[in-house]
């Protein structure tokens, strides 16, 4: 993968849910977004057919607090007899409460696929690294508060309080800092739900290490968490 143009945002909230798929009816979350929640974070500030976001780590910059939640469920999930009766149905989870994450990618060229000679062969649209000006472009857009969508934290109705650049102190006025959690044991973490268009959830074995867990490698790296 080539490296070379970081992008990052911060995001916060009172309340937070990245669901565990092995949790069933009542839902406990992961304690940190996962790696499609981050990718739905990058593109809600910018998104180009030719070129992504490709998040590569995130650092928990508040505490892990899980409470209970419990709120009425009203979709086509229900039972039938529900359904007719227009009963809703009572979702118990475990969410995380008073959430901030730090959440960086990498900027990533998509490869076009094209034929000549008779062979099918890949190469970047154009023949332009596009790179640079969609960074550009993203940090401009974080900085005016412009998205295509308003940004989640999981679940949609879990607005953010804040959702930009990275600040200093938070409204509090405290310091905005990785936790320093220890370590953190995520035995599967998923990764991906479709491989190629196909179902096909995929999980990852995962350690947050002091507040900072790497989308990329199961444990982060000395170098990303000495990283300012």
């Amino acid at each position: 993968m080539n490296k070379g143009c970081p992008v990052s945002f911060e995001i916060a909230g009172p309340v937070a849910m990245f669901t565990r798929p092995d949790t069933g009816s009542t839902p406990i979350s992961y304690p940190v977004p996962t790696f499609s929640a981050a990718k739905g974070m990058f593109e809600a500030v910018l998104w180009r057919p030719h070129v992504y976001v490709h998040p590569t780590r995130v650092e928990i910059c508040k505490p892990v607090r899980y409470e209970r939640y419990v709120t009425n469920y009203g979709g086509p999930l229900r039972k039938g007899k529900d359904i007719s009766g227009k009963n809703s149905y009572q979702l118990m989870a475990t969410i995380l409460v008073d959430v901030c994450y730090r959440i960086h990618g990498e900027v990533q060229m998509k490869q076009m696929s094209t034929r000549g000679n008779g062979k099918t062969q890949l190469r970047r649209r154009r023949g332009q690294d596009w790179r640079p000006r969609f960074k550009t472009l993203f940090d401009d857009r974080l900085r005016r508060g412009q998205t295509f969508y308003t940004p989640c934290l999981g679940w949609k109705e879990f607005v953010p309080s804040y959702f930009g650049p990275f600040r200093d102190r938070d409204e509090h006025g405290q310091e905005i800092r990785p936790e320093t959690t220890g370590e953190i044991h995520i035995p599967a973490m998923l990764i991906s739900m479709w491989d190629h268009r196909q179902y096909k959830p995929s999980f990852r074995e995962r350690w947050i290490v002091d507040g900072v867990m790497s989308y990329e490698h199961e444990r982060p790296s000395k170098e990303v968490n000495d990283a300012e």
